[in-house]
C-alpha cells in the first residue's frame, strides 16, 4: 500500500493547519478516546498523559510521517524507537484501529470543510501506511526467540514463575514493569534497563529511587481521575512523585520506584514484558569498533551526584583488563539541578581528554544515558568535537521528539 502522488499532495496541503492546531488536536483526541476506552489508560504513563507529553508526541509523529511520506527512510530511527516502546507495552494491532478513529475525527474537527471525503481517504491511507509499518516491526519484535548498593538504588533478581527459560536480550535493552498500586485506577508502567548479562534463569533490574525533582510532582491525582472512587488523597498513592500525583511536593519519593524498593520482598511476584529497546550494543556487528570484542578499547565515563552504582564492579573489571578505561566524578549538581543541568557539569565533561573520549577514532561509538537535557548537552559537545551523529546513541524511553543542535 502506497500513496499516489495526488493523495500525498492532499495530505501535505493540510499539514500546516494541523500543525498550527496540534495542541488542540492532541488534547481533544486523547480526551475523547480515553473517555470511550478507559481501559487504554493501562498503557500510558499517567505523568506523560496529564502533562500533555504523550498526546503531543503521537500527533507530532504522525505529522512528521506524513511530511516525509515520499522519503520514509528519514524516519526509520524514530519509527524503530516507537515500535520498541510499543512492544514493551504489549501494544496490539487492534489498538491502532481505535487510534485511527479518534485521531481522524480530531483532524476533521480542525480542518472543517477542508476535510473532504477525498482528503479523509488520503489521510486514512497515510495513517494505515504508518500503522502497518509499526505493527509489522512490532510483530517481529514479539516473535524474537530466546537466544544493592543502598536503599535508594536496589537491584532485583527476577525469575520466571513457570520455570521456563527467559528470552535473551542485547546489552542496553530494557523491560517494562507493570504494577497495580492501591488507590490508583490504572496500572503503572515503568521501563528499567536490564543490569546483568543474559541468563536463561533470571533477569536483573536496578531501580533508583525517583527524587521527584520535576514540576510534574505537583499534579493533583484527584483532578485527573487517577484515584479509585473513594480513595483518600492521603493514601499511599499520593505519597510519591514517580507518577507525579499529589498537589504538593510528596512526602515520599517515587510511586513505582519507591513501591519496588520499600514494599517488595523476596518471593513476591511482579509483572514484566520481555526485553525491548534500540539502545543496545550489537556485539555481533563487526563494524562496531572500538566498543566490541575482546581486547577492544572501551571508556566508561560516569558522573553522579552521589556514589555511582556498580562503581566497584566496573573498576575491578578495569583492573584486570587494560583495554578498559574508567572515569568517575561527581557532577556537583544540586538537587534542583538534576533536570536543568548547569554548566558546571559541562566543564567537567569538556575537560576530559581526547583519549578518554576516543575523539581521534572515527569509528568509535558513543552510548549516552541520563536525563534528556544531559544527553542533549553531551551529544552537542560530541558533535562539535567532530563526532557524526550517526555514531551517537541515546537511551530514550519516551517516543517524543529529541533533537540535538545541528
Amino acid at each position: 500500500m502506497t500513496l499516489t502522488r495526488h493523495e500525498a499532495a492532499l495530505v501535505n496541503e493540510t499539514i500546516p493547519a494541523l500543525r498550527q492546531h496540534g495542541e488542540h488536536i492532541s488534547t481533544v483526541f486523547y480526551k475523547s478516546m480515553l473517555r470511550d476506552h478507559p481501559e487504554l489508560n493501562h498503557y500510558f504513563n499517567s505523568v506523560n498523559m496529564h502533562t500533555g507529553k504523550q498526546p503531543r508526541a503521537l500527533t507530532a509523529l504522525i505529522l512528521a510521517f506524513a511530511s516525509n511520506i515520499v522519503n520514509i527512510s528519514e524516519l526509520t530511527p524514530k519509527l524503530e524507537r516507537v515500535a520498541q516502546k510499543h512492544a514493551s507495552l504489549l501494544i496490539r494491532p487492534e489498538h491502532y484501529e481505535i487510534v485511527a478513529k479518534y485521531m481522524l475525527r480530531a483532524f476533521s474537527a480542525v480542518l472543517g470543510p477542508a476535510m473532504t471525503p477525498e482528503v479523509n481517504a488520503a489521510w486514512t491511507k497515510a495513517y494505515w501506511l504508518m500503522a502497518k509499518m509499526l505493527t509489522g516491526r512490532e510483530a517481529i519484535i514479539y516473535k524474537e526467540p530466546p537466544e544493592t548498593i543502598d536503599r535508594d538504588i536496589v537491584s532485583f533478581t527476577l525469575t520466571p514463575v513457570d520455570g521456563e527459560p527467559l528470552p535473551s536480550f542485547k546489552p542496553g535493552q530494557y523491560v517494562t514493569v507493570r504494577l497495580k498500586i492501591g488507590g490508583l485506577k490504572y496500572y503503572q508502567l515503568r521501563q528499567y534497563s536490564l543490569s546483568d548479562a543474559p541468563r536463561p534463569e533470571s533477569y536483573r533490574i536496578t531501580v533508583k529511587r525517583d527524587i521527584g525533582a520535576g514540576d510534574d510532582s505537583k499534579i493533583d491525582a484527584r483532578q485527573f481521575g487517577l484515584l479509585e472512587d473513594g480513595a483518600p488523597i492521603s493514601s499511599a498513592a499520593s505519597s510519591a512523585s514517580d507518577s507525579s500525583i499529589g498537589s504538593v511536593r510528596p512526602r515520599k519519593p517515587g510511586l513505582v520506584s519507591g513501591t519496588l524498593i520499600d514494599d517488595f520482598q523476596v518471593g513476591d511476584v511482579i509483572e514484566l514484558t520481555h526485553p525491548s529497546g534500540e539502545f543496545f550494543l550489537d556485539a555481533d556487528d563487526p563494524n562496531t569498533s572500538p566498543v566490541q570484542g575482546n581486547g577492544r578499547p572501551v571508556s566508561w565515563i560516569q558522573a553522579s551526584r552521589h556514589d555511582a552504582p556498580f562503581r566497584e564492579r566496573v573498576e575491578a573489571i578495569a583492573q584486570i583488563d587494560s583495554s578498559i578505561k574508567v572515569k568517575f566524578f561527581r557532577s556537583r549538581l544540586a538537587d534542583g539541578d538534576v533536570i536543568s543541568l548547569t554548566s558546571r557539569f559541562q566543564e567537567d565533561f569538556i575537560g576530559l581528554n581526547w583519549e578518554d573520549l576516543w575523539l581521534y577514532d572515527k569509528t568509535a561509538q558513543y552510548f549516552v544515558c541520563g536525563p534528556e537535557k544531559f544527553m542533549t548537552e553531551i551529544g552537542n559537545h560530541l558533535q562539535k568535537s567532530g563526532v557524526d551523529v550517526s555514531r551517537i546513541k541515546f537511551e530514550l524511553y519516551s517516543v517524543g521528539c529529541f533533537e540535538m543542535k545541528r
